[in-house]
């Protein structure tokens, strides 16, 4: 299945590992231009102060650090917050090469509908990140199938 770009408005939208720049300022741009009125940063205790202090944004910023620090950590806590705030519709933006395993992990979690949004990956280390991927996407549908 090929990454989709956010076509349409979602009730919040969740920037995996928010100290990963490219990520992060996909879904302020996308929070920006109204897709969703709640921009969930994840890791955001060392990424981007700046706009979780922000009083004049058009959208509302929650930081998020999941336990554990893992993709499937960060699917929990994120379907607990669409849980409690009624979310029908969530878009998780991340890496190109992160979205067919985020979506799969995701999915094991989130009762809502669910959109991923491709942010690029920087090219310096694409090989690294892919090899690692596969292992992780190997792992999570063998060993870690437990949402």
């Amino acid at each position: 299945m090929a990454a989709t770009h956010a076509s349409r408005t979602a009730d919040a939208i969740v920037a995996l590992d928010g100290d990963r720049p490219r990520r992060l300022r996909k879904a302020v741009e996308l929070a920006a231009e109204g897709v969703a009125p709640t921009l969930v940063v994840v890791r955001a205790a060392a990424a981007a102060p700046e706009l979780l202090e922000a009083r004049s944004l058009p959208f509302e910023v929650l930081s998020v650090v999941p336990d554990p620090p893992t993709t499937r950590g960060e699917a929990r806590q994120i379907a607990r917050l669409a849980d409690e705030g009624g979310w029908r519709r969530v878009l998780v933006v991340t890496s190109t090469y992160h979205i067919p395993r985020a979506r799969l992990i995701f999915r094991r979690s989130l009762l809502c509908e669910l959109e991923l949004v491709p942010a690029g990956c920087p090219r310096r280390r694409l090989p690294v990140d892919i090899s690692l991927e596969i292992a992780k996407f190997v792992l999570a549908c063998t060993l870690r199938r437990a949402p």
